[in-house]
């Protein structure tokens, strides 16, 4: 089979460039449901941080009234590392933690314990997509999930 070639126009090259545009266009479709996938799961991490962290609180006797709190990795104490420990680094920077219980007032034997864990998503793919001149409105997402227990330890309930 003879090939008649236009002067100039080499086939191999097109098959090349056109690869290559399709594999962009490929891997924009599939890193951006992939993207919010992990924005979810980091959603979920929270949150299962936030419940782990109020179950603990919720059964530590020597847990004072009012907030403490802390941002991560610098989180010191039982409830807080325990906590921290349960959210990924990479995926919640600099995530915050705080735990809150209610001040005991008298006849009060429904003292909540409260724990709210809260950080921002970066998103990986967007802020590449302004290239393209796609705006930058998707950059980040806040992440909050927040946790009530009643504290056990109540005295004369």
């Amino acid at each position: 089979m003879r090939w008649k070639f236009i002067a100039g126009a080499n086939p191999c090259g097109q098959a090349a460039v056109e690869f290559t545009l399709t594999f962009l266009l490929l891997i924009v479709i599939a890193w951006i449901p992939a993207d919010f996938g992990l924005a979810f799961y980091s959603s979920q991490l929270a949150h299962n941080a936030a419940r782990e962290g109020a179950r603990i609180a919720a059964a530590d006797s020597s847990l004072a009234s009012g907030t403490i709190s802390c941002t991560m990795p610098s989180c010191t104490g039982n409830i807080l590392k325990e906590t921290g420990a349960r959210i990924s680094s990479a995926l919640l920077p600099a995530a915050t933690i705080s735990v809150n219980l209610e001040p005991d007032t008298a006849g009060n034997c429904n003292r909540m314990v409260t724990v709210t864990v809260s950080g921002t998503y970066n998103y990986f793919f967007y802020p590449l997509l302004r290239w393209f001149g796609v705006s930058e409105s998707l950059k980040s997402t806040a992440i909050t999930r927040q946790t009530r227990m009643r504290w056990e330890a109540q005295r004369g309930c």
